[in-house]
């Protein structure tokens, strides 16, 4: 009996059927039972009427009830594929082991009902009859037949050897017609209230096919000359991308859309007329929602890189030559690229510079250029398996090239100390490991006063030993401040650029000019005398393990070298302004940090002498013992360290009358004292000028996070003597 005197029913079973024999001998996932009783051809028949009756339920016409059927190929994964044209075409897909396949179907379904999005964005996705959500899974969907003027983008774009190539102004209609439905879907699901994972979707990706393709010597982590481009071994860049993970953080979009997943133009179908072109989304991943970017660079992606590669104009194959031993490898290809290729990428990065830009998404760029990356390397692996290594050595080749440009936006000396912060989940102003630490200096230090200083801080005084020129006591302060450092020369000069013109402006400011929050906030430049404000000498014990010193922990020694007249803290001659800061704790978003630091006036010399005389834990007025008690310090002998010569400019962020913020660009000298080395670095912090409640703190957190994705900025998760000390390197 053919196929044209078959029922829906009796079609789609021996489809199922062919897909059960390996099951034979254990129950299938998801319920259905497979008893002795039972034969295969019983179950493929059951499953098969339930899908019938899923789709008739849904709305597929069955006037013409008799089959033609025929197997699809191309880039499917699914076991089985096949087309089945009753009264209208549909396409039938199976996957005995793979639930992502009914994921698939229900993502399609579930995009195609959602009332969020604009009638054209959901008209975009098929209509999906009936889903399978159990082994073997499987669904019905809606079919776009040639024949009725339906032809994938690739086809269109890449028409291939023998025929007329495709004209700029029809790529151009083409290109922009998908963005329409692309970007209309976006804008009509943005979901504030989640965020997508760029380290999870770029990085891991990227790390995961780059190892799977590593044991191809041509493939492995070398250096390597990319058409005359030098480029690193590609695990300096995980290396480099693993130190910067708050870099990462930071360019994450403050938002989700739905996505697509893998929307190459072989996955989007399109039907011409005069003056339309209708759009249709097949296949996509089973995400549902994450960043829009990804999707935007599976497709300039595959314009720039693999259709050109795979179809190239010209109809010949894509030249490689790969050569060299290892260590010293070479790779060079040649792109015979379409003439409206530039003009198409050009178009989609417009789009997307206009909606970012409409979502506060500041960093996208930056994010596109890591997606490209990611996108690119994902596909040496497949090519492989594919034996197709020309393709497979030019798409590397493209990746890394990304991967390069992506990590020369990251800090040379990456800052990154996450594992040795103590992290707090809330947003308390006083978190909980350093309200314990203030109960136990009441309890240990005499006379303890509670207090709040002229910069808003909660501070715990008591007097000192001895009794010093300034008359100051000795004071903990408990501080909070965003600690950020700019990503590139380019990122610093934009931040600095923008203040300047801010200060310049009557009102408002150009920092985030016309944003709902910080519009209305006002930059001042506050003047200081020429020179540097400050020098600084950092002591730390003198032994060689990591474990023992200050720095390395996160705490500092400091003393003041020299002072300027607008220091809170002042002294002369033997008696020095010192400070000592115990480890922070660090906020979830924005670079925010708290942090307890002892403040007060001695001769360094006399005090490091006491502290290594003192033997018990009676109460005390000296803070170093104190912090001993607190975190543990060794009484081995100290010596100066470092020292930070820091030349500041300080901005001073109001709300009319009313100062909010104050923003430091701090440029510091650092010098080992040891090694004699110098080195530079130029760090930012915002703190508040007032003091520090809960919807202080939350306009702290959400101003840092601003300004960190508006000017490229990323947390530092460290001291300033931990950055002289790597940056010298002590560390």
């Amino acid at each position: 009996m053919s196929n044209s005197d078959k029922t829906l029913q009796e079609v789609l079973a021996e489809l199922v059927e062919q897909s059960l024999p390996s099951q034979l001998k254990r129950p299938l996932r998801g319920g259905l039972q497979m008893r002795p009783q039972i034969t295969p051809k019983d179950a493929a028949s059951r499953i098969a009427e339930e899908l019938v009756q899923q789709a008739v339920a849904s709305g597929l016409p069955l006037r013409n009830i008799r089959i033609a059927q025929r197997p699809l190929g191309g880039g499917n994964t699914a076991e089985s594929v096949a087309e089945l044209t009753l009264h209208a075409p549909f396409v039938f897909k199976l996957d005995s082991k793979e639930s992502k396949l009914a994921a698939e179907g229900r993502m399609m379904r579930d995009a195609g009902n959602n009332a969020s999005l604009t009638a054209k964005a959901r008209s975009a996705w098929p209509v999906v009859y009936a889903i399978r959500e159990e082994a073997p899974y499987a669904y019905l969907m809606e079919y776009f037949p040639r024949d009725e003027g339906w032809i994938s983008l690739e086809d269109r774009l890449y028409p291939g050897a023998g025929l007329q190539a495709t004209s700029d102004s029809d790529a151009m209609r083409f290109v922009h017609a998908v963005l329409d439905v692309l970007v209309e879907g976006y804008a009509s699901s943005e979901n504030t209230r989640t965020l997508p994972s760029v380290a999870q979707d770029y990085v891991g990706r990227i790390i995961d096919r780059l190892k799977a393709v590593a044991d191809d010597k041509r493939f492995a982590s070398q250096p390597l000359r990319i058409n005359g481009e030098h480029v690193e071994p590609w695990q300096h860049y995980l290396d480099r991308l693993d130190a910067n993970r708050e870099f990462i953080a930071a360019i994450t979009p403050p938002f989700t859309t739905i996505v697509h997943g893998d929307p190459n133009p072989g996955n989007l179908m399109l039907r011409t007329e005069l003056s339309t072109v209708e759009v249709k989304l097949i296949d996509p991943k089973e995400w549902q929602t994450g960043d829009y970017l990804f999707d935007i660079a599976k497709i300039t992606h595959f314009v720039e890189g693999t259709g050109p590669i795979e179809k190239p104009a010209n109809g010949e194959p894509t030249q490689v030559e790969y050569g060299g031993t290892t260590g010293a490898a070479e790779l060079r290809y040649s792109i015979d690229r379409p003439a409206w290729t530039q003009g198409v990428v050009d178009a989609c990065l417009d789009r997307v510079r206009q909606f970012a830009q409409s979502k506060g998404d500041e960093q996208w760029l930056a994010r596109y250029e890591l997606a490209m990356a990611a996108n690119l390397l994902g596909l040496p692996s497949g090519r492989l398996k594919k034996q197709r290594p020309h393709a497979a050595l030019a798409l590397y080749g493209e990746g890394l090239r990304w991967l390069k440009r992506f990590c020369e936006r990251l800090p040379h000396a990456a800052p990154a100390v996450g594992r040795r912060l103590t992290a707090s989940s809330s947003t308390e102003v006083e978190p909980e490991p350093l309200a314990q630490i203030r109960q136990r200096v009441r309890e240990e230090a005499p006379g303890v006063v509670d207090g709040v200083d002229r910069r808003g801080f909660r501070t715990l005084h008591w007097a000192p030993k001895r009794a010093n020129m300034p008359g100051k006591p000795v004071e903990l302060s408990l501080e909070h401040e965003a600690r950020l450092m700019p990503s590139s020369a380019r990122a610093l000069d934009d931040l600095k650029e923008t203040l300047a013109e801010s200060d310049q402006m009557p009102a408002g400011n150009a920092l985030f000019p016309g944003h709902s929050s910080f519009g209305a906030w006002s930059v001042r430049r506050m003047e200081r005398e020429p020179g540097a404000q400050s020098v600084d000498r950092y002591w730390d014990l003198a032994t060689a393990d990591a474990e023992l010193r200050l720095i390395p922990r996160l705490m500092t020694l400091r003393e003041r070298v020299k002072t300027s007249a607008f220091m809170t803290w002042d002294s002369t001659g033997e008696e020095r302004s010192l400070n000592l800061e115990l480890p922070f704790v660090a906020y979830p978003q924005g670079g925010v940090i708290a942090r307890l630091e002892f403040n007060w006036i001695d001769p360094m010399s006399l005090m490091l002498e006491e502290f290594s005389a003192a033997t018990d834990q009676a109460p005390t007025e000296h803070p170093l013992v104190l912090a001993a008690r607190i975190a543990g310090i060794d009484k081995g002998g100290f010596q100066p360290i470092l020292e930070h010569t820091t030349f500041r400019e300080k901005y001073s962020v109001r709300q009319g009358d009313d100062e909010l913020f104050h923003l430091n660009v701090d440029h510091v000298v650092a010098q080992s004292l040891k090694t004699r080395r110098i080195a530079t670095f130029t760090d930012v912090d915002i703190a508040p000028a007032r003091l520090v409640e809960p919807d202080v703190l939350a306009s702290l957190i959400a101003f840092g996070q601003a300004v960190a994705q508006r000017f490229a900025l990323v947390p530092i998760g460290a001291t300033k003597a931990y950055c002289g000390a790597r940056a010298t390197g002590e560390l």
